[in-house]
């Protein structure tokens, strides 16, 4: 009984240490490692997510992974040595799917003011600034390509210079370049820092080009879109743009591989848009963060997590884990039945053993009683310390309980009495048939 106790302990010890376990591997932080151009803008806005993650003890936590360019961020994504990627829509990598979008975008095209320069088309033969925040990045050069195709102005029909934010007044003033193109959020970050900078080598507002042909670009390539600058975007006085702008926009997005789980992915985009406030408070671009489109005809895919939890179907832990739970629960109650029974069985065993031996002790003590010589009694005493012996040897018959053992003890007892008795009987009956009778002698007279 005490062995069958002792297991079904083990068992519920096992049990309670593996559901414990399971807990503890449920509740501990995954770690995502996401590459990042190193001095771009996004580099502090996924630093600043990070630390409020780790602040804020979330499920998931970020580890910034600093690359050379967005390319370099695309490829390791690709090559499985990151989880997550921050990459433009129109240079994805072809397994990417969207987590968040970061922010979007708008490309500036701006001249200074006297220019001839009024609308994109006048661009042919011109030299363009395209602002780079990485030297090494091209993002921005495809992009202009892109646009003025539109406009049958082919690569060779202008020349780019790229440029570093401060240097843009500079090579205005030099006039190195007769426009700039940037593409930056417009109320936010650099932009409007640049404008002014235009503004302040001419004198003057700077002429916008409007891309009005944005909607029919966003329809050949479906990665861009279609945005508007609105009036004063820029800021100043009088307000810069004096009249709302369209152009083509590009949208920055954090994108991770499919293979990553889909509870960690929408855990990840939850987190993002919770926490996008306290992210802003370090990185102001912060506040652009959207949730990607779960449209299946988007032209960047969400992550199937990101899904689940924009439209509500993510799943929670006895969500997930039903079945284990479900079979867990059925395998511990077999185990249990399985565990009486034999327990069950183990008792009607040591029943069964204890009556038999109980039975041959009341058989001993009429017997002994009854017993002619000294070698049947030798006998029966054998068998009572016999008895005594697998008593305490055998397990089953330990666990006998107090009802039994006391019955058992009393019978042994019983036949140890009769058998003295018996011994002590035959022992007097012997000496007085070994005395030799008196006989009376006659003395012949």
């Amino acid at each position: 009984m005490l062995r069958t106790i002792l297991a079904a302990l083990i068992v519920c010890l096992a049990l309670v240490g593996g559901a414990a376990t399971a807990l503890y591997l449920y509740n501990r932080p995954t770690e995502l490692r996401v590459a990042v151009a190193q001095g771009a803008q996004d580099y502090r806005l996924l630093t600043a997510a990070a630390q409020a993650f780790s602040h804020q003890h979330e499920p998931v936590r970020l580890k910034v992974v600093p690359v050379a360019d967005s390319a370099a961020a695309a490829a390791a994504l690709e090559q499985g040595s990151v989880d997550l990627a921050v990459a433009r829509s129109d240079a994805l990598p072809p397994s990417a799917q969207a987590i968040v979008v970061l922010h979007r975008n708008a490309a500036v095209l701006v001249a200074p003011s006297g220019s001839k320069i009024k609308r994109v088309a006048d661009l042919r033969g011109k030299k363009i600034g395209v602002v780079q925040e990485i030297v090494s990045g091209r993002g921005n050069v495809r992009l202009l390509e892109t646009i003025l195709a539109q406009y049958d102005i082919p690569e060779q029909g202008f020349a780019t210079v790229t440029l570093q934010p401060a240097e843009v007044e500079a090579a205005l003033k030099a006039r190195k370049v007769d426009a700039v193109f940037l593409v930056a959020v417009p109320q936010i970050g650099s932009a409007s820092e640049i404008i002014h900078q235009i503004v302040a080598g001419a004198g003057k507002p700077p002429v916008f080009l409007p891309v009005s042909e944005a909607q029919a670009i966003a329809k050949r390539y479906p990665t861009l879109e279609s945005t508007e600058i609105v009036h004063g975007a820029f800021g100043g006085d009088p307000p810069r743009p004096d009249k709302a702008l369209e152009t083509t926009s590009v949208a920055v997005l954090l994108v991770a591989r499919a293979s990553i789980p889909a509870s960690v992915a929408g855990e990840a985009t939850r987190q993002f848009l919770t926490h996008r406030s306290t992210i802003a408070a370090l990185a102001p671009i912060a506040n652009n963060i959207e949730a990607p489109s779960t449209d299946k005809n988007a032209a960047v895919p969400a992550h199937q997590g990101a899904i689940d939890f924009i439209d509500g179907n993510e799943r929670g832990f006895f969500d997930k884990y039903s079945d284990f739970i479900y079979l867990g629960a059925m395998l511990a109650s077999l185990l249990g039945s399985a565990a009486a029974a034999l327990a069950s069985r183990m008792r009607t065993k040591t029943h069964e053993q204890s009556e038999q031996l109980i039975e041959r002790l009341l058989e001993i003590l009429p017997a002994a009683r009854a017993a002619q010589d000294f070698a049947e009694l030798d006998s029966y005493e054998r068998e009572l310390d016999q008895a005594l012996v697998s008593s305490v040897a055998d397990l089953r018959l330990r666990n006998m309980d107090g009802t039994a053992l006391h019955v058992v003890s009393l019978a042994l007892d019983q036949a140890r009495l009769a058998i003295q008795e018996r011994r002590r009987t035959l022992c007097e009956t012997k000496s007085e048939g070994s005395v030799t009778p008196f006989k009376s002698i006659r003395i012949a007279e």
